[in-house]
């Protein structure tokens, strides 16, 4: 075999290698790939994820989901806050329910997910899908007692969309790290 022969057949093996090689992620195609994953809410993803640059940081689906997470925790509490604002006003039992039991649910929920990353990936998964139950069953329940708060909706909404972001990142964690 001659020098130019061995030459060509090295570039060969080159180029296939580069070809089947992973990209290095960036932490923008992080989120940006787990966005795609958010079907109908890829929009919503993508803006409330462009939002803080740490998610762009995220070089690996548990960085990525710890961040998901705390922001689930601090957008959690501050809408049960607001609920417990507009409960002072409006003491209905579907809205003091909001305040109170659901959303003590869904805070819990996000911080035990967090808690779990690095212990259980399966149960991470878990939590962080049932802390979207908090808001459904708020929406549900204002609805039956025939209150309409386009703001509580709202924040309902996002806080259902940060769950299910947090359950697509969970998802891609190893039950084990």
């Amino acid at each position: 075999m001659n020098s130019s022969t061995l030459s060509s057949l090295l570039f060969t093996l080159f180029l296939i290698l580069i070809s089947h090689a992973p990209l290095p992620t960036s932490g923008e195609i992080l989120y940006e790939s787990l966005c795609n994953e958010a079907g109908q809410d890829q929009a919503g993803c993508l803006q409330i994820l462009k939002e803080d640059a740490r998610f762009a940081e995220a070089k690996d689906y548990i960085k990525l989901s710890k961040l998901i997470l705390e922001m689930g925790v601090k957008k959690g509490t501050e809408v049960q806050k607001h609920l417990k604002e507009i409960m002072k006003t409006n003491p209905s039992p579907a809205i003091t329910q909001c305040a109170t039991t659901l959303y003590d649910g869904v805070v819990g929920s996000f911080k035990s997910s967090m808690g779990e990353l690095k212990v259980d990936g399966l149960t991470a998964n878990y939590d962080a899908k049932v802390a979207g139950d908090g808001p459904v069953t708020c929406d549900t329940a204002l609805a039956a007692s025939n209150i309409a708060n386009p703001q509580i909706a709202a924040l309902n909404k996002d806080i259902l969309l940060i769950s299910k972001l947090a359950y697509l990142a969970t998802n891609k964690i190893p039950t084990t790290p």
